[in-house]
């Protein structure tokens, strides 16, 4: 393969896209609806004065940074068999931080926070609440999640959830990634290929110089260089600068490879913009419809149906490494899946040019 004619498409591509309004909108909208989602759910410091109960016998450091939060009136709590009722009358959640809890944080114990959620207060209070309460845990070390939350429904029922080891950033964050991966190459990249169709490009591409595989690498190449760059644009957003990086990285680079590969398969199939419109938002959707649920309990057949989603092993592992907990033992059935979906489908890529060739 001769890298100066894929390097010399994949710049074509880049500066095209820029040009392209159209194809441009494709790419900041994962931008725009992140944005739009962190008001629908704001951080501790985005929402009004809240009220939080705390049982807190040791006066333990997490509690001294609530209490410096200007959005947080801290409510004390003299008994621990207080706290539920005192939540449920006043405050919109509340926090039962056992003795000894710094010391179990700092050794690495990893102790259990039991945290009340009242829901009866209004969606953007609790979201806020919860919010507050995942930063302020993983503020303690800024590495691994140092304490495991279990979150207690007190106006439903007084029984313990189970624990709640998801952290809501990071939820929110895996869903913008998988949406702007699933935006580059499913919408994009066939936009890339179905333009040059219509100007009549493509045709003088595959009978110049440049082999079908030298074809699909320029054009992965400049759907890879769009992915990486508006999944670190929304990374730097939303603070996920922490976890497991190498693993990150990893799944975020087979993800971009294995969704731009579907991109070129349907910019293939395609001829026109209007079809793009119609069908590669289609396949967008259904791409990115695995990252909705990762918090939710779904029928079995529709669970089922997710995990014969390449992109749900895309969600699963990415969660993981955001959340720092991607050991090989959790991660490596997903790297493995997703890694052979990237071989199959840029084979069929390859094939079809080969085709086109024909």
């Amino acid at each position: 393969m001769k890298w100066r004619v894929i390097l010399a498409i994949a710049r074509k591509d880049i500066v095209d896209a820029v040009k392209n309004l159209y194809i441009l909108g494709g790419i900041v909208m994962p931008i725009v609806i992140s944005l739009l989602l962190r008001l629908v759910f704001p951080s501790a410091d985005e929402s009004n004065v809240f009220t939080i109960a705390v049982h807190d016998p040791d006066g333990s450091r997490m509690v001294a940074e609530l209490r410096a939060l200007p959005q947080v009136e801290l409510l004390e709590v003299a008994s621990g068999d207080l706290l539920a009722k005192e939540v449920e009358e006043n405050a919109v959640g509340g926090l039962a931080v056992p003795s000894g809890f710094d010391a179990a944080v700092e050794a690495g114990e990893q102790p259990e926070l039991t945290v009340y959620l009242n829901q009866r207060r209004v969606g953007y209070e609790r979201l806020a609440f919860r919010r507050v309460v995942e930063q302020q845990v993983w503020a303690l070390t800024g590495r691994e999640f140092p304490a495991r939350i279990v979150w207690t429904d007190v106006a439903a029922s007084s029984e313990t959830r189970e624990r709640d080891e998801i952290n809501f950033n990071h939820y929110l964050l895996t869903m913008f990634l998988v949406m702007a991966l699933s935006t580059m190459g499913a919408f994009v990249v066939p936009l890339l290929l179905v333009e040059e169709k219509e100007k009549q490009t493509l045709q003088v591409l595959l009978v110049s110089p440049a082999t079908p595989a030298e074809v699909t690498a320029g054009k992965a190449l400049a759907g890879l260089f769009y992915s990486l760059l508006t999944a670190g644009v929304l990374i730097g957003m939303n603070r996920g600068w922490a976890g497991d990086w190498p693993v990150t990285i990893l799944v975020l680079l087979l993800g971009s490879l294995f969704l731009i590969a579907v991109g070129l398969l349907v910019g293939g199939l395609l001829r026109t913009t209007m079809q793009v419109n119609t069908w590669a938002s289609i396949v967008m959707l259904a791409l990115m419809s695995p990252s909705w649920f990762t918090i939710v309990s779904l029928p079995a057949p529709v669970d089922i149906a997710l995990h014969l989603t390449p992109t749900y092993y895309l969600t699963q592992a990415l969660g993981l490494a955001l959340a720092g907990e991607a050991s090989l033992a959790r991660v490596g059935g997903h790297l493995a899946i997703l890694l052979g979906s990237v071989i199959v489908a840029f084979a069929a890529v390859v094939w079809m040019l080969r085709r086109e060739e024909r």
